[in-house]
């Protein structure tokens, strides 16, 4: 998933950061200028995590911008300062969550994770794609170059994450918390054995590969080679 956390400038973010990253949930930081316009990947994301460091919390405004443009991406909010003026500014804004400090890691990891995949499944969502393939979320059908490819569960699953996150490196812990349960009793090589046989169903000599192995790392679904 595109998760994107959001601060101001001159305000770090790296606790929120690490402590999201032990939960296996991973963040690309931005910086909030209150000069520049809202980006088309902050609308674009599967999930924004707001940190509000200082009392005023001006970089709110995100979320109000967002609602005001009809934009459904989920906001949830982390305030350092516990401040009854910020929830309330907040929850006015449309934000889904707000979190006061000390944060318990494991829950909000698991309200991130639950709130992207809501709005990956949601009836509107009907088509996942990159480059030549593409997810008919309705019907669970894939194709790779207007050809069928006949997907089991948890392979059309795995194939819909590795779309949604294309161009990123992605470790086998991350796959593994937001394709499977976490509590499943299941092989450790199972993100492996899928996704070698997603690479048979996907790949052939004449439309190439997508999906590249990141030595000790894990796996990056994109037409270029790392």
């Amino acid at each position: 998933m595109l998760a994107i956390l959001l601060h101001q400038l001159g305000e770090k973010a790296d606790c929120v950061q690490r402590g999201l990253r032990y939960e296996n949930v991973e963040f690309e930081k931005r910086v909030w200028n209150p000069k520049s316009e809202l980006s088309q990947e902050i609308a674009n994301a599967n999930v924004i995590l707001i940190y509000c460091r200082s009392p005023r919390c001006e970089i709110l405004n995100v979320a109000a911008e967002l609602r005001k443009n009809k934009t459904s991406t989920p906001i949830v909010v982390i305030d350092d300062n516990n401040d009854e003026r910020t929830r309330t500014k907040a929850l006015d804004f449309g934000v889904n969550r707000y979190y006061a400090k000390p944060i318990m890691y494991h829950e909000l990891a698991k309200d991130l994770k639950n709130l992207a995949y809501r709005k990956n499944n949601d009836k509107g969502n009907k088509w996942s794609r990159a480059f030549d393939v593409w997810l008919d979320m309705e019907r669970r059908l894939a194709k790779r170059a207007n050809h069928t490819v006949a997907l089991r569960n948890k392979e059309f699953a795995l194939l819909d994450f590795l779309i949604n996150n294309k161009g990123r490196v992605l470790t086998r812990n991350s796959i593994f918390e937001n394709v499977w349960d976490r509590n499943a009793n299941i092989a450790s090589n199972t993100v492996d054995v899928h996704i070698n046989r997603l690479r048979r169903k996907l790949e052939t000599p004449s439309n190439g590969k997508l999906i590249h192995t990141i030595h000790c790392i894990g796996y990056m679904f994109d037409k270029k080679k790392p």
